[in-house]
């Protein structure tokens, strides 16, 4: 098996990958970025054509650098990303909403 792991530097890219290769599901996550203010970062994950695709996207007060993701803050004062947020963001940038957007996280990854 030769599978690979392609790491994207940037949205246009991945979202361009996204468009070209066409995957029925994209899986995210959240989780926490040390040095990111607020401490927390998005990582989205695709396969295709027996490759990995990863794109991560860290906060700078208070939204996601790259995407504009707005990051909230529970109940308990943590920042975090909500579900809508994320699934909503990705369906109005790809213009379709037939895939599949499933959490990594409950999954047990990450």
């Amino acid at each position: 098996m030769n599978n690979k792991v392609e790491r994207v530097l940037t949205w246009e890219r991945f979202k361009e990958l996204l468009t070209r290769l066409h995957p029925q599901e994209i899986f995210y996550a959240q989780g926490l970025a040390p040095l990111a203010r607020p401490p927390v970062e998005l990582r989205l994950t695709f396969a295709a054509e027996r490759v990995q695709y990863i794109f991560v996207d860290t906060a700078k007060v208070g939204i996601l650098r790259r995407t504009g993701i707005p990051v909230k803050t529970d109940k308990y004062g943590n920042p975090n990303l909500e579900e809508e947020d994320v699934k909503k963001f990705l369906y109005n940038e790809l213009g379709r909403d037939d895939i599949k957007i499933r959490s990594f996280e409950l999954m047990g990854g990450y």
